[in-house]
Parts: C-alpha cells; structure tokens; sequence
C-alpha cells in the first residue's frame, strides 16, 4: 500500500468519527427524513471509496476487497444512524452495504490510474458529505439572527479547507512508483548484444516476436499488458513457455480452441476454462511453466481471464506457422 492509500484510509476513518460527533450534536436540530439522508450519504460515499481504494489495491480477489469495502460502508453509515434511531441506522447500514459492492466491483475493473482519479473523486464527495449537518439541522429560534448574518463564513472555509487536505492527499499519490517501467528500461539498457554487436533494443522486432524453443511472457505491476504481445512458433516445435508475474495480482493465459500436446505442466488455478485448451495461470510475483506443442497452424489470441483484465487491453497474438 502506498502512502496515497494509508491517506485515504486515514480520511474515511476521520470522516466517520466527525459524522458520529456532528450527530450526537445535532440531533434534536435533524428532522428524521434530515437524519436518514445524512446517514445514507455517509454509509454510501464511504462504502463506494473504500470499495474503490480495496478493489483496486487486491485487483483479482474480488471477495477480499467486497467484504473490507462493505464493512467500512457499514461501519460508516450505521454508526451515524445508531444516533438518530431506527430507520437512519437501516438506512445507513444499506447505503453502506450497497456502496461498498458496487465499489469493489468497480475497483476491480478498472485500471490503477483510473482508480486513483475516481478514488479522488468520491473522497471529495465523502468528505463534502458532512456539509449536510450544518446544511440540514433546524436551527435554534435565538440563533437566527447570527445564522442570517454569517450563513455563507462557515461552508466557504470548510470548502477552502476541504480543498486544502485533498490537495495535500493527492500529492501523496504521486509518490507511488511502479518500478516495471524503470526496471524495463535498466533491462533494455544491458542488454546483450547480438553475434554483429547490435544490442538487443536496437532491433526492436526482438522485443515483439520470438522464435526459439524457449518463450517468455512477463506482465509487469498496473501495465495490463503482456510483454511481448505477439510471438511466433511454429507447428510440431516443442516450446517451454514461461509466464513471469510482476504483479501484485494474479494474472493467466488462456487460448480457446488451440489444439496442443501438454507434455509438462503444474497444476494451476483456473479461471473459466471449462472451453479452453490451453490455459497457464500465474500468483502474484510467482512463475509458471509450460512444456507443450502446438499442432495446427494458425493465429490465435491470447488473453488474462482475470474479470476486468481482458477488458483493459490484456491481449496478445500467437502466430503458429
């Protein structure tokens, strides 16, 4: 987790326990329909940002961030209707229940960097939420005078001060750093040269296709790629295929229809393979081999069953001639 995650985490909490305060202080200033909204709006952006924050963190357990997200949405919005009563609290515990589903799911479908930007989004909107305690309470008859004159001093400091720790939070998401990029490109530098002392990354058809017995397929963090994305093989040719993970999620391959004689291969994990012929599943920052021969010429696509992963751009080519 990085330092943007732990920040945001920090926000959620923060939010939750103000949310608790305010309603303790205003609850006889808070209609009941005035109660129930502001429970359903806290239970509901909290639930959606930590969906959000723990689908994208624990991309490919779907289960694991479902049930963190909605815990946090729960916790959120009941804790703010147990002040009000009855219906706010089953209003904030559904909001609550709801938005941390449909967060995750979101999280895990998505792209990192689309996740930070509407992490960003939501946390704003979470935090604007306690604006509904001061917007909604009924005011006291011996308070009106002041509330008249001084109605728009306090939502516009609390807006330049939202402003304010979102900008300083948002910074923190530029710390993090996904070192693929750097390591690829350290790779690329010292690589070996060839037998004319051209060095690999001269040529840069030798990144894209290969066509020798060994083959190599590596995903790197956050990329939602394979490296390379076309290789070449030819028909009756034994080939070990490697499949190197550099994620912190699982990924795999899978080729439907893509007749084959296994002759080695680990037990993997399975993600919708009851058509496949060909699948290679890989666990976070682990390798997984393959010794097998393709039997038919063609080209054929090779993709990640991962949910959301295909729909990214987690694709290649197989040529077999």
């Amino acid at each position: 987790m990085s330092l943007f995650d732990y920040f945001v985490l920090a926000t959620l909490s923060l939010v939750t326990l103000i949310s608790v305060f305010k309603a303790i202080q205003l609850r006889t200033q808070l209609s009941k329909m005035a109660s129930m909204i502001v429970s359903m709006a806290i239970g509901m952006n909290v639930g959606l940002t930590a969906g959000l924050l723990f689908g994208s963190i624990y991309q490919g357990s779907l289960y694991y961030s479902t049930i963190l997200s909605i815990l946090a949405g729960i916790i959120a919005g009941t804790a703010c209707g147990l002040i009000f009563g009855v219906l706010p609290t089953l209003d904030g515990f559904m909001s609550g229940l709801m938005g941390g589903m449909m967060g995750a799911m979101l999280g895990e479908m998505i792209t990192q960097d689309q996740a930070h930007t509407m992490i960003n989004i939501f946390l704003t909107l979470t935090v604007c939420s306690l604006l509904l305690f001061p917007i909604l309470h009924e005011p006291l008859k011996d308070d009106t005078t002041k509330k008249n004159n001084f109605w728009l001093v306090k939502p516009l400091l609390t807006f330049l001060l939202v402003s304010f720790y979102l900008l300083l939070g948002n910074q923190l998401d530029k710390q993090k750093e996904f070192t693929s990029d750097s390591a690829k490109e350290e790779k690329h530098d010292h690589s070996p040269a060839d037998e004319n002392g051209h060095s690999n990354h001269e040529n840069p058809s030798l990144s894209e296709e290969n066509t020798f017995k060994d083959m190599s397929i590596k995903v790197h963090p956050s990329n939602f790629s394979y490296d390379p994305k076309k290789v070449i093989l030819k028909k009756g040719q034994q080939v070990r295929l490697t499949l190197t993970n550099h994620d912190s999620v699982e990924h795999d391959i899978e080729i439907k229809y893509f007749p084959v004689t296994i002759e080695t291969g680990e037990q993997h994990e399975g993600h919708l393979t009851q058509e496949a012929d060909f699948h290679l599943h890989a666990s976070p920052n682990k390798k997984s081999e393959m010794i097998f021969t393709p039997l038919k010429i063609g080209t054929f696509e090779y993709y990640c069953t991962i949910p959301g992963h295909k729909d990214n751009g987690m694709t290649g080519i197989m040529i077999v001639e």
